[in-house]
């Protein structure tokens, strides 16, 4: 019973690790540097929920999924896999020769280009570390401890998919996919820093296309 409350917990607190990027509770109104000190106190809470449960239900310190990372060439294949489906993301879910103004705020949500380039800053620095810890260190670890690898990553990457993208089944799908590669980079690597790469490099990739197209 302990351990599927500890699954719903987590199910629960996965879409909040999106706060890290998305100050949805500052008005255009208000200074900028509000928008910045919310992104930095969600980034705070966040880390902090992050390593209470990780040394709560892993029984483990979160600075051992630094430790002893693997690089070989089986993660080149990732990387070549997770460059593909990003490119074919941005294909499917934008419209060409669209201005890059536009494509961000269909994708991010905000007109205001502060905004726009305050979420672009934190979805290349915070987000990957907060969200590669929560899904890929914390949930990840957790399943395993249940379930085997196989479904310890499809199960971790359904939430994943889920916390970005519940009311598109297209992107929803694209995003369990991206879980799954960034699942199996975790697995890998033996730890969590190839995971954190690839997401930035996601980001940025996905910021490229969008410029470009």
């Amino acid at each position: 019973m302990k351990k599927t409350s500890f699954i719903f917990i987590l199910i629960f607190l996965s879409p909040l690790m999106e706060l890290v990027r998305y100050p949805i509770l500052y008005s255009t109104d208000e200074p900028f540097f509000y928008a910045v000190i919310q992104i930095l106190i969600a980034f705070i809470i966040l880390i902090t929920i992050i390593l209470y449960l990780y040394r709560k239900i892993i029984i483990d310190t979160v600075i051992d999924v630094f430790r002893n990372n693997h690089f070989n060439s089986k993660l080149v294949v990732i990387g070549i896999e997770f460059f593909l489906l990003d490119i074919s993301f941005v294909l499917v879910t934008t419209k060409p020769n669209t201005d890059f103004h536009t494509n961000l705020s269909n994708l991010i949500g905000y007109t205001d280009p502060r905004l726009q380039l305050l979420c672009i800053i934190a979805s290349l620095t915070l987000s990957p570390i907060i969200v590669e810890l929560f899904f890929r260190g914390l949930i990840q670890s957790y399943l395993k401890e249940i379930f085997s690898e196989k479904y310890a990553i499809l199960f971790s990457s359904v939430i994943f998919g889920i916390a970005h993208s519940l009311f598109s089944i297209i992107s929803l799908m694209y995003y369990i996919l991206a879980g799954i590669l960034l699942s199996k980079s975790r697995e890998v690597s033996n730890g969590i820093i190839a995971p954190i790469i690839f997401h930035c490099s996601w980001d940025i990739l996905l910021m490229f296309m969008l410029w470009i197209y």
